[in-house]
């Protein structure tokens, strides 16, 4: 493994790192700890100047920056920082295992996910499979969004590699926050908590549900306030084609989630399930009347039967010597949702 060339290229590029260590353990595999006593509040921990950030070339206008990325980790031979990289495996596991019968909850993601890896394969035909899929995921699971000087706002084409920073891994609770000083021209980590002596420095990636994380990285975590349940599916069989053009001609059909803890049902679920019953009188802007607000309330247990019943077939189904521990997670996710909605509809959803 090339780590101590890279960290030893690291240090001597000037950044200072006396603040933490690289460590590695089997859970959570490479990660950076404080090495100091107390890490105060407000802290700087790292900076990382910009001329050490790794960015898409756009030379070949047919490419996107993520596919530039591509080309860069595949063709460098020089840099430490790659040659480190070549010792990970950034696959995600569920990628190994395509005979595993999948929920649809999963699955419908998996498929998009892999149709956006397909389309760059294509464009990137001159290294063998292998090449390709460790480039790809070194990116898709290591990258940071930068934005570019280029037109486009694509995700895609705003991001890069910065060596280092991708030791720092996701928390939903963490303890500091990230982002470019564009007057220093550095990538600056900085604590929003105080942090002791070995404790994990740690940030949010994005506010990712464990659905997302096990597609993307390949991990869940046991608990997760961004957990969220699509229901397309369910409302796809009780809406004709007419409503559901309804629905998509006012961009909500890209919203239908269920979500846990105690938050309100999105204006989008209320609504379309409203259209289920009350064409005549529906309106996107208005509040459903108080008649309409008792069928609202039985539409919704009903959906959230539906739902439940769904799911529980579909991970009866899913069969795996693989991910016993991420399929109770994932499962149990669900199922709290679903909890967690009946009981906003039950009590204070609507007020009759």
């Amino acid at each position: 493994m090339n780590l101590d060339k890279f960290l030893c290229w690291f240090n001597s590029t000037g950044v200072i790192t006396e603040n933490v260590n690289v460590c590695y353990s089997d859970s959570s595999g490479f990660g950076l700890y404080s090495r100091r006593s107390l890490i105060e509040k407000n802290s700087l921990v790292l900076s990382i100047p910009e001329n050490l950030f790794i960015k898409p070339s756009f030379e070949n206008n047919n490419l996107t920056g993520f596919e530039h990325l591509i080309i860069y980790l595949l063709e460098e031979k020089s840099n430490p920082y790659v040659n480190f990289l070549r010792s990970i495996q950034p696959i995600p596991q569920w990628c190994l295992f395509s005979n595993d019968k999948y929920p649809r909850e999963l699955l419908d993601k998996m498929k998009k996910h892999l149709n956006k890896y397909n389309l760059s394969r294509i464009k990137i035909q001159q290294y063998n499979d292998d090449q390709f899929q460790w480039a790809y995921y070194i990116i898709n699971t290591r990258c940071v969004h930068f934005p570019m000087d280029v037109s486009s706002k694509d995700q895609d084409n705003n991001l890069c590699l910065i060596p280092y920073l991708d030791f720092v891994n996701h928390s939903i609770e963490p303890n500091t926050m990230s982002n470019f000083n564009s007057l220093t021209r550095s990538y600056e980590i900085r604590t929003i908590k105080p942090i002791d002596i070995n404790e994990q420095i740690t940030f949010l990636y994005n506010p990712h549900p464990n659905v997302d994380l096990f597609i993307e990285y390949g991990f869940v975590l046991t608990s997760n306030l961004y957990n969220q349940l699509n229901i397309e599916n369910e409302l796809e069989q009780i809406l004709s084609n007419e409503k559901i053009q309804i629905i998509q001609s006012l961009n909500y059909w890209n919203s239908l989630e269920l979500y846990s803890g105690d938050n309100d049902l999105s204006w989008t679920v209320i609504k379309t399930i409203e259209l289920t019953f009350n064409q005549d009188r529906w309106s996107p802007y208005d509040d459903p009347s108080i008649e309409d607000k008792c069928k609202l309330k039985e539409k919704l247990k009903q959906l959230l039967t539906n739902v439940k019943q769904n799911i529980e077939k579909d991970f009866q189904q899913w069969v795996t010597n693989y991910f016993h521990l991420e399929k109770n997670i994932l499962y149990n996710d669900f199922l709290t949702i679903i909890q967690d909605t009946s009981i906003i509809v039950n009590k204070s959803f609507i007020e009759i």
